[in-house]
């Protein structure tokens, strides 16, 4: 999420809800990891998209293990 401006070793804030909307970024459950990305609702799919060229999109593919947890709303770096 580095084009967002959230790095490595950073603490994210995260309000904890089950519900986002197109565009946020939220934290998500995908087959039991963890991840945080901008989410993409589109007709009938969801992409989870990275603020990072090194990764590629996730597409949640219909009946995968997939749960929204919340959303972020900050961060804290150390330095």
């Amino acid at each position: 999420m580095v084009n967002d401006g959230i790095f490595d070793g950073d603490l994210v804030g995260v309000h904890r809800t089950p519900e986002a909307r197109d565009g946020q970024i939220v934290v998500a459950r995908v087959d039991g990891e963890m991840t945080i990305k901008r989410l993409q609702r589109e007709r009938h799919r969801i992409q989870l998209l990275p603020r990072n060229p090194a990764y590629a999109p996730i597409v949640v593919s219909p009946g995968q293990d997939f749960a929204i947890e919340g959303l972020y709303c900050g961060l804290v770096r150390r330095d």
